[in-house]
């Protein structure tokens, strides 16, 4: 009998960076000198420069401080992507590329080209219409799978919407047709936090701290902080680890992103709308999805409820989109998308296989 080859695994995902056309944005300003930062895993043989057409693109879209680096060592969804995981390079290319205006490589803040962020107002839509030029540039006509959490849901929602005929099928996770005004509001208090650091807007310190320990909050729901970090025991001296929790993370998101970044995602999150007609139509924008979907929530987020991912579904399924959904069952909240891997791996499974629409 004939001996069938398998397919090859590239030995070690890789970061590339692409040249991409000026990019007008929706509320005003050109991104010139445009570039973006993606990061890629698929077989050998495979590359950004010469992609085969007979490789399937599964797209990943991060979340409001992530970065390219999706898969590997510190990549945001790590358990989920590698030989024999859920995403398996050996048989799907896996890409993401860093959001426009973030601080990871792709054009933003005090990156030439930029305009000053004090005098830009970022969006989903502007977020996803880069990453469908650098989809051009790459040669990526259609994309098997699109999937993100929270801002990345929102993106992957607006990317279906801007281009339907190139999205095969769409997993928006823990994320909603449009910003709620508990969202908006979260993120107006936690700007205002960064207005009132002395070093605003340029060298942000102990006000990016504080607007991420406000966030964390958010991200996070009580009986997984009651399990994580209990109250210490009766006639210690030790302190809340709640509170050493919150400063740790406030730490560290202070040493590796930007307030200005910080600012523009924010903002990206609050103006996602997809109720609204796109420029130059008279539709809902969530009505041009034709993408095969799984709708999925977390049953303890409150920044996204399962209400609002309802309320998805129905949208999707009226336009006449095919819709599944789920719901994950976690004691985390909202961050359970990056948390929950066993949940997860199944699910993303699932959207793979998704009957996809002719």
């Amino acid at each position: 009998m004939p001996t069938i080859a398998m397919p090859t695994v590239a030995a070690e995902p890789g970061v590339f960076d692409l040249a991409l056309p000026d990019l007008a944005l929706a509320r005003g300003g050109v991104i010139r000198s445009h570039r973006a930062r993606g990061w890629w895993w698929s077989r050998a043989g495979d590359t950004p420069d010469k992609p085969r057409p007979d490789i399937p693109t599964v797209l990943l879209v991060h979340a409001l401080t992530g970065s390219a680096v999706a898969g590997g060592q510190d990549g945001w969804w790590a358990p989920l992507i590698g030989p024999g995981q859920a995403l398996d390079p050996a048989h799907h290319r896996i890409l993401c590329l860093n959001n426009l205006g973030s601080c990871y490589g792709s054009s933003g803040p005090g990156v030439a080209g930029f305009p000053a962020h004090q005098t830009v107002d970022l969006t989903c839509l502007d977020i996803s219409r880069a990453i469908l030029l650098a989809l051009d540039r790459l040669g990526i006509a259609r994309v098997h799978l699109a999937t993100g959490g929270s801002l990345g849901g929102m993106v992957t929602l607006t990317l279906a919407a801007l281009a339907p005929e190139r999205f095969e099928r769409i997993l928006p996770f823990a994320t909603s047709l449009s910003a709620s005004a508990w969202v908006v509001g979260w993120n107006h208090v936690a700007r205002q936090i960064l207005r009132l650091d002395p070093g605003y807007p340029d060298n942000v310190g102990r006000g990016l701290e504080i607007a991420r320990q406000l966030a964390i909050l958010t991200y996070r729901a009580e009986p997984g902080l009651d399990a994580r970090q209990p109250r210490p025991a009766p006639g210690t001296d030790a302190g809340y680890p709640v509170q050493s929790y919150l400063e740790h993370q406030g730490r560290k998101l202070r040493h590796r992103f930007a307030a200005p970044a910080y600012e523009l995602q924010l903002a990206a999150m609050d103006h996602h709308d997809l109720l609204q007609p796109l420029p130059g139509d008279t539709a809902p924008a969530i009505s041009r999805v034709r993408a095969s979907t799984l709708v999925v929530d977390v049953d303890t987020d409150q920044l996204f409820t399962r209400a609002q991912a309802d309320a998805l579904t129905a949208q999707l399924r009226s336009a006449g989109a095919r819709v599944e959904r789920a719901t994950v069952a976690s004691i985390h909240g909202h961050d359970a998308f990056l948390i929950e891997w066993p949940a997860l791996g199944p699910l993303l499974t699932k959207a793979l296989h998704l009957h996809a629409p002719a």
